[in-house]
């Protein structure tokens, strides 16, 4: 790593602002107060007690408001909060993303979060961009540096890591698939898309350090989209007027090898029992049908049917 991707963060300007105001009033204001009071009484417990409430105030200040940091360093992020340090190899970061108690940091044994860089839940729900969320995208960028998004320069596809903040577009490429592929199965005039449920899904799963969220570009327009875990295979879609090129196949078979590359002997997905067409590409691709059946949450609540496919690497089972 160069010294132009070493990066190291704080407290916010205002939150520093805030912090250096009250240290200069209680390392210049209360000891003031002190010796006046000691002046006027000549009685040294007030001044004493003053002195030590000015000292304690003091270590406060720097710990939790200017000791805290974030730091990107060659080998991986370390995240310094009052009491504690974490540190995170670069190839073992899962999850990066903003949240309410401080940037998250997590890999798939440990989660941290960055106090010095935090998004405050209003911001959330009102989906505005903050200081965090940039942080989180610098952070993203620097990981794509030691593990780079997968890409083909002469067609122009690229599959890279969702940003956190990137739920609603999301939510807008599943919608896309959905409605063409799936108006048989939920009539839009009698089951309307649920755009709400389904953002919300995406926000938790891109906050996830379990779950793998990537997007499909073509010359950087997104076109696709796949989320997976350790074993399951859990959401993939392309646009409807971007079908039948092989995005499908592409994503599909990144996830898989993901998955196997991970350890897992079978990954497994599941699929609308009436989704012939999905069912069709899936089987045309090594999958196969199980007697596994659960109900989908959204009305009006059709029929899944779960998949399964093998690791090709796997060992077999000696006789």
């Amino acid at each position: 790593m160069t010294d132009q991707t070493r990066r190291s963060w704080r407290a916010s300007a205002a939150t520093l602002v805030v912090v250096s105001i009250f240290a200069l009033a209680a390392g210049v204001a209360v000891p003031l107060l002190a010796y006046l009071i000691y002046s006027r009484d000549g009685t040294p417990w007030i001044p004493i007690g003053l002195g030590v409430l000015t000292v304690l105030a003091l270590i406060y200040a720097w710990r939790f408001g200017l000791h805290p940091r974030l730091l990107a360093t060659e080998s991986g992020v370390v995240v310094t909060n009052p009491f504690r340090r974490h540190e995170f190899a670069w190839d073992e970061i899962t999850l990066i993303a903003p949240g309410e108690n401080g940037l998250i940091v997590g890999s798939e044994d440990e989660v941290a979060e960055a106090w010095c860089v935090q998004k405050s839940n209003y911001a959330a729900r009102r989906g505005r961009f903050t200081r965090a969320d940039r942080v989180a995208h610098q952070l993203l960028d620097i990981l794509d540096l030691h593990d780079p998004p997968l890409e083909d320069a002469e067609t122009g596809l690229r599959i890279r890591r969702a940003r956190p903040d990137e739920g609603r577009l999301l939510t807008r490429l599943e919608r896309a698939a959905s409605e063409d592929g799936l108006a048989h199965i939920f009539p839009p005039e009698q089951f309307p898309y649920p755009v709400t449920a389904v953002t919300r899904r995406w926000r938790k799963l891109l906050h996830d350090r379990s779950t793998r969220v990537y997007v499909l570009e073509l010359t950087d327009s997104p076109v696709g989209f796949v989320a997976f875990d350790s074993a399951t295979v859990l959401h993939l879609g392309v646009l409807p007027h971007h079908g039948r090129r092989g995005y499908g196949s592409a994503l599909l078979e990144f996830a898989s090898r993901e998955v196997f590359d991970g350890g897992a002997g079978h990954a497994s997905l599941w699929v609308l029992t009436d989704n012939d067409a999905a069912r069709h590409f899936y089987r045309s691709h090594g999958w196969q049908d199980t007697d596994d059946r659960r109900e989908c949450p959204y009305p009006p609540k059709p029929e899944e049917r779960r998949l399964t496919k093998k690791n090709p690497s796997a060992p077999r089972r000696s006789r």
